[in-house]
């Protein structure tokens, strides 16, 4: 009874080890996905502002690069490109129509 109840409880710690390097893992993979959350918004910003200066400079108007975007968004769907990369020019697409209205 005793080799058992000692197996158990090795097998309990194993599971409990296990458990712990998983929580780990989890952690460091969100802090990851923040970090990559940032970068996203740091690069939509920039992009943002580059098309602020075509725009201001008179070089382009947002409502055209807006188009232009849409349009390769539509290519990068036909083309079966990621929907992380898709989404992000959705949303670079959305913050140049939000600043038209």
């Amino acid at each position: 009874m005793n080799a058992s109840l000692d197996t158990l409880a090795e097998q309990m710690l194993t599971l409990v080890e296990i458990v712990s390097a998983q929580e780990k893992d989890i952690k460091s993979l969100k802090e990851q996905c923040r970090r990559l959350e940032e970068h996203d918004q740091a690069i939509a910003v920039a992009f943002t502002t580059f098309f602020h200066v075509l725009s201001a400079g008179r070089v382009a108007k947002l409502s055209e690069i807006a188009g232009i975007l849409n349009h390769i968004i539509k290519i990068a769907e036909q083309e079966g490109r990621p929907p992380e990369s898709i989404r992000f020019l959705r949303d670079l697409a959305g913050m140049l129509a939000e600043d038209r209205a």
